[in-house]
């Protein structure tokens, strides 16, 4: 038995092996049924080669004719499905020569030695019309992903075809090794990859493979080799010593494999050793991280240091759920920041998948075709792949926590051609895993550091209501008592100081005693419209100079929140009354109510009220202190007004926000859980609501 028979017989098990992988799976593949008939019709022409040359007979001859039809048909209709063209010429054309060819299989012609050759012009013709075709859309590719893919493809095919028909030189009496038949089955091996993955895997990466398995083939080869020269003819010792080194070579296998692996990942694969290398160091490193701030750093250090990542970016949630902002990265990005709105077709698919590829989004743009190019799943995709290339994103990985994206990592290396492989997309992917943890973690800490700083300042506070207080109504009342009309008028108008600035006093201490002691109102169902409603008639009441104009805007069919109307109506009026305060000169309050989706939780929903002024707008430097206590821009604030406000809504389970431009007016927001939603309450607000109530 020579060569080109054994390798037609090897041939024929690792493709009964590929097609029986494909034909299985769990999962849906693509074009699964039109790829199992192409290998099944290779592992047929293989079989009979192998069984004709074994026993010569005729019977096996016509087999192997039969085979060699069988494959033509199948891999026409599997380019043609893969493609998506019709072949109608070349589908002819096989079907006539098909015709022929039968008659040869059935009739005595076939006997004749020159009958195998109309048979292989059909095989080797329908072969390399195939390969054509595949060139011609590789030249068309519109994506650069695919152009890469599909060269590999065809630069394979090319040169499986080229062993393929060196094959049939010793049928002409011209000596030449035989590799065509397994250089044909490595290929359909990349085709496999192809329809399962629909990525090609990286071919240093195959290739590391290949070459483990040879290293530790030949290793176990020479083991035995060496048992069979020792024990010569004796077999009852060549038993012995085969058990003996089948049960060392389970026990070394694993290690050795490993030793193989990581000698090769060194001499081969430098940059996803490197990566590895410094991925491990970061695990080790963010076993001791609990701060945000820490994990952030150390993530973006150490994949800068592998060398293998250009462009690198960790996006967080904002604290009112608005939007994802870059909290640090490596290189230059189109967008610091992302809307929740404007980016939901990355966020959503980013909270469903883990794992982003550019490359699969480009590759499933490809397979809608142009007769999907309206429609929904479309207009999905291309957001997802516009937002990714303003992100510089080659790959986004999710910080996920039960059903929230908490933030995500972007990673991209402009220097290769090629994506990243599925061994260095599964080392960042446990990565960012641990880094889930502990941002999940660090909110947990976060609010127990607000809950120690709440407590610190309410016994601050009651403090100070038995230290200030007394004294301060003296002051006030020792002034009251003296009569202005007995001074002198500028001693008449210290004494009127006196009393303002103590009653100012008193009232920022008033301020400052609401804001730390504990929530001690009762909640109920509350309708936000009719509490604007209310809003407006009070503001209405009022004398302002110059007149301010009140617009209202409820929503219909708004559902009702959970909460206290008295403290939702102190927010408002503070939110009002600092909306008069930027309108000077006059202007119009616009109150309005609007059913928003919770960005945090797909499937919520969210009441939102909003008090907009058309005044002179707030700069990005103060806007980002509005509720720090005490900060204020008016003379006579007290800077406690805003972070009064932001507690009563947190403490309702919402969130406040401020949008503004300088010039064009400012928009204060809350947001607050609809009624239907408030069971689904969890943490801080549930508790705050539940038990401070009680």
């Amino acid at each position: 038995m020579g060569i080109q028979t054994q390798s037609a017989l090897i041939a024929a098990i690792l493709l009964l092996a590929l097609g029986i992988n494909v034909a299985f799976q769990e999962r849906r593949v693509e074009h699964r049924v039109a790829f199992t008939a192409w290998v099944g019709g290779a592992f047929f022409y293989n079989l009979t080669w192998f069984l004709h040359a074994v026993s010569g007979s005729d019977f096996w001859r016509r087999m192997l004719l039969l085979a060699g039809v069988v494959f033509a048909q199948a891999c026409l209709r599997f380019f043609a499905r893969y493609l998506q063209r019709t072949f109608t010429a070349a589908r002819t054309a096989a079907n006539v020569m098909t015709a022929v060819c039968a008659v040869l299989i059935v009739t005595d012609l076939g006997a004749a030695s020159w009958a195998g050759w109309p048979v292989a012009a059909l095989a080797f013709g329908t072969y390399a019309y195939c390969l054509w075709r595949l060139y011609l859309v590789y030249r068309a590719a519109p994506g650069r992903v695919e152009a890469v893919r599909l060269g590999y493809l065809v630069v394979g095919g090319a040169i499986s075809l080229v062993f393929s028909a060196l094959d049939l030189l010793p049928a002409l009496n011209v000596p030449f090794p035989t590799l065509g038949h397994l250089v044909s089955t490595l290929y359909i091996y990349f085709w496999m990859q192809v329809i399962q993955r629909s990525r090609l895997l990286d071919l240093k990466e195959l290739l590391g493979r290949v070459l483990g398995l040879v290293i530790l083939s030949v290793a176990v080869s020479v083991l035995y080799t060496g048992l069979v020269v020792w024990v010569g003819e004796s077999y009852g010792l060549f038993f012995f010593n085969t058990i003996v080194a089948s049960v060392v070579l389970i026990l070394i296998i694993e290690p050795l494999k490993r030793a193989v692996d990581l000698w090769l990942g060194r001499l081969l694969f430098r940059e996803t050793y490197e990566l590895e290398a410094q991925l491990v160091k970061l695990k080790a490193e963010l076993a001791n991280v609990i701060n945000l701030g820490d994990l952030v750093e150390r993530m973006l250090h150490h994949l800068e240091a592998s060398r293998r990542i250009t462009h690198a970016s960790v996006f967080m949630l904002e604290a009112g759920g608005r939007a994802y902002f870059r909290a640090n990265g490596i290189g230059p990005v189109d967008t610091e920041r992302l809307d929740v709105v404007k980016g939901r077709a990355l966020l959503d698919a980013l909270r469903r998948e883990k794992v982003l590829l550019q490359e699969s989004v480009e590759q499933r743009l490809l397979d809608q075709g142009e007769a999907a190019e309206r429609s929904p799943e479309r207009t999905r995709l291309d957001d997802v792949r516009r937002q990714m290339t303003a992100l510089h994103a080659g790959l986004a990985f999710a910080f996920v926590s039960g059903d929230r994206l908490l933030g995500f990592l972007t990673v991209k290396d402009e220097r290769t051609r090629e994506a990243f492989s599925s061994a260095e997309i599964g080392l960042i992917a446990g990565v960012t895993a641990q880094a889930t943890a502990i941002i999940e973690n660090s909110e947990i800490i976060e609010r127990l550091q607000e809950r120690d700083r709440l407590s610190v300042i309410g016994e601050m506070a009651t403090g100070m209501a038995h230290e200030i207080r007394n004294p301060l109504g003296a002051i006030k009342a020792a002034a009251q008592l003296l009569d202005p009309a007995d001074m002198a008028d500028e001693e008449a108008e210290f004494v009127e100081v006196i009393i303002e600035e103590t009653n100012r006093l008193n009232t920022v201490l008033s301020q400052f005693l609401d804001y730390a002691r504990p929530y001690k109102g009762a909640t109920e169902t509350v309708d936000l419209n009719r509490i604007i409603e209310r809003l407006a008639m009070l503001i209405g009441a009022e004398e302002h100079d110059p007149p301010i104009e009140v617009a209202l805007r409820p929503a219909k069919d708004l559902p009702p929140v959970v909460g206290d109307p008295d403290q939702l109506l102190q927010v408002l009026l503070n939110l009002s009354r600092n909306a008069f305060d930027a309108m000077p000169g006059g202007g119009t309050l616009t109150l309005e109510t609007r059913r928003e989706r919770d960005p945090a939780r797909p499937g919520r929903f969210l009441v939102e009220v909003r008090v907009a002024d058309t005044g002179e707008g707030v700069p990005d430097s103060v806007r980002s202190n509005l509720f720090i206590p005490f900060f204020t821009t008016r003379k006579k604030g007290t800077g406690l007004g805003l972070a009064v406000s932001q507690r009563i809504v947190q403490r309702h389970g919402g969130t406040i926000h401020a949008d503004s431009q300088v010039g064009r007016g400012t928009t204060m927001s809350f947001a607050l859980p609809a009624q239907e939603d408030f069971d689904a309450l969890t943490g801080e607000h549930r508790r705050l609501l539940a038990a401070e109530t009680a």
